[in-house]
C-alpha cells in the first residue's frame, strides 16, 4: 500500500513520519528537482506500507517546487491513500489546502493536529463535526506527545482497503463558476486528459490555464490530439471572431478565449476560485469550530512583543545566537578534549598491539601517526557539531527560527537577497552542506544561486573549531576572543559584498515580497530535538569518515615517504615546495599550504594534516596549534585563519552546488570566487599588518 504524507509546512508533518518510520527512511531528490524526498517503508496490520513524506506546501497551485512534486505526485504515483495533517490553531489556513487536496485525491485522511496548541488559544474543534462537513474521516492526534499517530496510520489503512473511492465532499461554487467548469467539462471529457485526471480538477485548472497542465497536453502525441477545439464552444452570432491558429491545439482555447472577451481572465480564474475556498471555509467553520473571546493575551502574544519589537528583538536575536555559538564552543570543550585523549590512547594501544604481533614499523606509524591521528584530531569536532545542531532543532522547533528570519530579513535586503536566505546563511554555521540545500526554499531560482555561492563565505563549525585552537594558541586570553569576532565580522562583511557583488553578476527578476506564516511557541520534545540531532550528526560523520581516513592515509604516506629524509624532503615538503611560490606573499610555509590544499577534500582534514606534518599526536587539537607558534608569527596566524575561513569550500559543499544549481558553469565560477577572495583579502591583512608594524 502506498500512502502520502502531505500538508502546511510546521504542521508536523516530520514528527509523524519519523515516529511511524524510525531509521527504516531513504532520502534524497526528487527526480529532476532540488526538494528533498523522504521514503519510508513500514508494516502495519499486514500491510508493507510505502510512505512517502511529501514536501510542505501552503497550494497544489503549480507555482513553487514543492507544490509541483506534491501534485505531480498525487496525480501520477495515485497513491492509495493522502494522510493530510492539518494545524488546529491554524484550521482556515490549512483547510485551503485541503479543499484543493479533495479535487484531487479521494481516498484522504485527516490529522488534526497541535489540538492542544489551539486550545490553549481558545478555539475548540470538533472532530466528529469536521468529519460531517467534509465527508472524509479525520483523527485527533498531538504529534509532538506521540498521541493519536497509530490511530491516523490504522484509520488510512481502513480507507486504502475499500473496493470503491468514497465521495467526499466538493467546494460548490458561485453559479456563475459551476457553469464555466460544467462548459470546460464537456470538452475535455473525450481528451487523453480526462484518461489521466480528476475532470472537474481538470476543468479547474484548464480554466486557470494551468502551465504544467499545458506542458502535459504538450508530451501527448499529436495522433492523441484529436480535439482542436472548433467553434463548438462559441456562438456564431456573438460578434466574436474566434478562428482558432493552427498551432493552437491545446482543448479548451476557444473557450477561454471567448471568457476573457467576457473579462474572465487566468488572474480573475485563480482570485474567483480562491476567494470561492475561503468562502466555502467561512461558511461551514461554525459548525465544527469556536473561539472564546480571550481577554488575556496568548503566551505567543507575550512573547512576540519582545522579540519582534523592533527595539528588543535584534538584541535578543543577537543574544539567542551568541549563547548558541558559546554553548557549541565552550561547552563542548571537556568533550571535545576526551575524545582526542581517547583517540590518542586508542591509537597507542593498536600501535603496541602491532608491535606485539610483528607488524613491520610502517604500519605501526601509519595507524598511530595516520589513521588516529587524522581521524581523532576531526572526531575532537563532534561534540561541538551535535550540540550546535540541537539547539537549531530546538530554535527550528519552537517557534523561533521563524521569528529570526523575520528579523534578518531587513538585513537581506540590504544585502539584495530575499528573506528566506537568511535560513540558509544560519544553516551554514553548522555546515555548508544543509546550508547550500536550504536554498531549496527560495523560489526564484537567481535567489538560490545567489545564496548557494556565497554559503561558503559563512565559516562552519569545523572550520570555527580548527580557527578556536589556532585562536587559542597565538592569541590567549581576551585576545582571542576580540580576534574571534573580528573574523566573523570580517565573513560577514564579505557576504554582503559577495551578494552586493553576484547581484549584478547574476541578472535577477523582480523580488517577490518576504511572506511566510509565524507559527506559535511551543516547547519541543526531546524526541523532536535528538533525532535531527542524530540525522544530521551521523550525515557529518558518515561524509567525514570517508574523507578523513582516506586523507590521512594519503597525507602520512606523503609525510614518511622517502623514509628516512627530512620532512621538508619527502614528497609533501617537495609539493609543498611548489605551493609556497603561491603562498609566500602571505607568510605561509609549505606545511601550510599541503594543509589548505587538503582541507579541499574536507575543511576537518586541515588539523589532521597539520598534526601529521608538525609532527605532533592526536592527544589534543591545542597541540597541534601550540606547535604552530614556533613556525608562524601572530600576523602571519591570523591571516592564515582568514584564508582558510573563505578559500574553496570543501568537496562535499562543492558536489552539493552543482547538484543544487544544475551548473558546471557557476559552480566552478564559485570555486574560483572563494579561492581569489581569500588570498586577496589574505594579501591586504598580511601587507597592511606589516605596513603599521603589526609582526
Amino acid at each position: 500500500m502506498k500512502i502520502a504524507l502531505m500538508g502546511n509546512p510546521n504542521v508536523g508533518k516530520s514528527t509523524v513520519f519519523n515516529a511511524l518510520t524510525g531509521s527504516n527512511q531513504q532520502v534524497g531528490n526528487w527526480a529532476g528537482k532540488t526538494v528533498e524526498r523522504k521514503l519510508g517503508t513500514i508494516q502495519r496490520a499486514g500491510q508493507d506500507i510505502e510512505l512517502i513524506d511529501l514536501p510542505g506546501t501552503y497550494s497544489l497551485t503549480a507555482y513553487s517546487q514543492e507544490e509541483i512534486v506534491t501534485r505531480e505526485y498525487i496525480l501520477r504515483e495515485k497513491p492509495d491513500v493522502v494522510m493530510a495533517m492539518v494545524d488546529a490553531s491554524n484550521i482556515e489556513r490549512n483547510l485551503y489546502l485541503i479543499l484543493q487536496l479533495m479535487e484531487l485525491a479521494p481516498r484522504v485522511v485527516i490529522g488534526l493536529n497541535m489540538l492542544d496548541l489551539a486550545q490553549s488559544a481558545g478555539i475548540t474543534i470538533q472532530a466528529t463535526s469536521l468529519a460531517s462537513a467534509l465527508k472524509v474521516p479525520v483523527v485527533e492526534i498531538v504529534a509532538a506527545k506521540g498521541k493519536g499517530i497509530e490511530e491516523f496510520l490504522m484509520e488510512a489503512i481502513k480507507l486504502g482497503k475499500l473496493e470503491h473511492d468514497p465521495t467526499p465532499g466538493n467546494v460548490l461554487y458561485p453559479e456563475e463558476l459551476e457553469q464555466r467548469i460544467q462548459a470546460m467539462e464537456e470538452l475535455l471529457a473525450d481528451t487523453p486528459w480526462a484518461e489521466r485526471y480528476p475532470l472537474r480538477w481538470l476543468a479547474i485548472k484548464r480554466l486557470e490555464r494551468d502551465p504544467e497542465i499545458g506542458q502535459e497536453w504538450k508530451k501527448i502525441t499529436p495522433q492523441a490530439r484529436k480535439n482542436k477545439d472548433k467553434d463548438s464552444c462559441c456562438d456564431p452570432g456573438d460578434g466574436v471572431n474566434y478562428e482558432l491558429k493552427e498551432s493552437i491545439t491545446l482543448p479548451g482555447e476557444a473557450l477561454l478565449l471567448k471568457y476573457e472577451t467576457e473579462g474572465w481572465t487566468k488572474d480573475h480564474f485563480e482570485m474567483a476560485f480562491a476567494d470561492a475556498k475561503y468562502q466555502y471555509i467561512s461558511q461551514i467553520l461554525p459548525k465544527f469550530a469556536t473561539q472564546e473571546n480571550l481577554t488575556k493575551p496568548t503566551r505567543t502574544d507575550l512573547l512576540d512583543r519582545w522579540v519582534l519589537s523592533p527595539i528588543w528583538g535584534y538584541p535578543i536575536m543577537l543574544a539567542v545566537l551568541a549563547f548558541v555559538f558559546w554553548a557549541s564552543f565552550i561547552s563542548s570543550a571537556p568533550l571535545g578534549s576526551a575524545v582526542s585523549q581517547g583517540m590518542a590512547w586508542a591509537g597507542d594501544v593498536m600501535a603496541r598491539l602491532l608491535q606485539w604481533g610483528h607488524a613491520p614499523d610502517f604500519i605501526q606509524s601509519l595507524v598511530r601517526d595516520g589513521i588516529f591521528a587524522g581521524v581523532g584530531a576531526v572526531l575532537a569536532f563532534v561534540p561541538q557539531i551535535a550540540i550546535f545542531f540541537a539547539f537549531f532543532s530546538f530554535m527550528q522547533d519552537s517557534g523561533y527560527l521563524a521569528r529570526a528570519a523575520f528579523l534578518g530579513d531587513r538585513f537581506m535586503q540590504l544585502m539584495g537577497l530575499h528573506g528566506k536566505s537568511f535560513f540558509s546563511l544560519v544553516s551554514g554555521f553548522g555546515c555548508n552542506v544543509p546550508g547550500i540545500m536550504a536554498t531549496r526554499t527560495l523560489e526564484d531560482p537567481k535567489d538560490r544561486l545567489i545564496t548557494m555561492l556565497i554559503n561558503p563565505l559563512i565559516p562552519c563549525v569545523p572550520r570555527l573549531g580548527v580557527m578556536s585552537a589556532v585562536v587559542a594558541a597565538f592569541f590567549p586570553g581576551s585576545r582571542g576572543a576580540v580576534v574571534m569576532l573580528s573574523l566573523l565580522m570580517l565573513s560577514m562583511l564579505l557576504v554582503m559584498f559577495s551578494a552586493l557583488f553576484l547581484r549584478k553578476v547574476v541578472k535577477q527578476t523582480e523580488r517577490s515580497a518576504f511572506v511566510m506564516e509565524l507559527p506559535l511557541y511551543h516547547i519541543p520534545t526531546f524526541r523532536n530535538i535528538l533525532w535531527p540531532t542524530w540525522q544530521k550528526t551521523y550525515s557529518f560523520l558518515k561524509r567525514a569518515w570517508t574523507f578523513i581516513l582516506v586523507a590521512s592515509i594519503v597525507v602520512w604516506v606523503l609525510s614518511s615517504y622517502p623514509q628516512g629524509v627530512p620532512m621538508d624532503r619527502t614528497w609533501a615538503g617537495k609539493m609543498g615546495g611548489l605551493l609556497a611560490i603561491i603562498g609566500q606573499p602571505l607568510g605561509f610555509d609549505w606545511r601550510i599550504m599541503v594543509a589548505i590544499v587538503f582541507g579541499f577534500t574536507a575543511k576537518e582534514t586541515t588539523l589532521s594534516t597539520l598534526g601529521i606534518l608538525y609532527g605532533v599526536a592526536a592527544d589534543a587539537s591545542q597541540s597541534i596549534a601550540q606547535a604552530m607558534t614556533g613556525a608562524m608569527t601572530s600576523l602571519e596566524a591570523y591571516t592564515f585563519l582568514v584564508v582558510y575561513m573563505l578559500y574553496i569550500p570543501c568537496l562535499a559543499s562543492v558536489v552539493t552546488t552543482y547538484k543544487e544549481s544544475g551548473s558546471l558553469a557557476w559552480t566552478s565560477f564559485g570555486v574560483a570566487y572563494n579561492l581569489l577572495l581569500s588570498f586577496v583579502v589574505g594579501w591586504i591583512v598580511f601587507h597592511g599588518g606589516q605596513a603599521i608594524g603589526i609582526h
